[in-house]
């Protein structure tokens, strides 16, 4: 389950880092990937990552380029679909043809095996770049939020004899 909420956050990073920092939205990574991340398709959002790209989450192996991108989406895509996604831009940067942006995203995936949903959340960096004309994705980085301590610690009764 860790594997499938990470590849949760490379595709919500994917999402939401570059349309607010390529120049025209409708030629940014975002208008590439959302479209093939919806419909499942592993071999179309591959297709939105630079050739040398790079795809690196938290507790993984590093996958770089497209071949091994794109399997990590077909994994994802074999045993999970995404119900909801929300993402909370913290900051971009950009110059000239590249450009990086940041922050927290939240998203619900839905089980295909027995329908049950998990929210996974988390932080996130990117870097787009635009190779031929074409703004595409180079680094994927996203790490889940930390698991919450179970129960904080007691405190100490004040009344009882040391």
């Amino acid at each position: 389950m860790r594997k499938t909420n990470l590849f949760a956050m490379a595709a919500v990073m994917a999402l939401f880092a570059s349309p607010l920092l390529a120049s025209d939205k409708a030629d940014s990574a975002q208008a590439c990937w959302l479209p093939a991340f919806e419909a499942g398709d592993a071999d179309a959002v591959s297709q939105c990552y630079a050739p040398d790209a790079v795809l690196w989450l938290g507790g993984m192996p590093l996958m770089q380029g497209r071949d091994a991108i794109r399997e990590g989406y077909a994994g994802f895509f074999s045993g999970f679909s995404v119900k909801d996604v929300k993402l909370v831009e913290m900051g971009h940067s950009s110059r000239g043809d590249e450009a990086t942006g940041w922050g927290t995203y939240s998203m619900v995936l839905v089980s295909k095996e027995d329908g049950t949903e998990t929210l996974s959340t988390g932080r996130y960096t990117d870097v787009s770049r635009k190779v031929d004309g074409k703004w595409m994705y180079v680094v994927d980085h996203a790490s889940e939020n930390p698991a919450a301590a179970a129960e904080a610690a007691p405190a100490p009764d004040a009344s009882a004899d040391g």
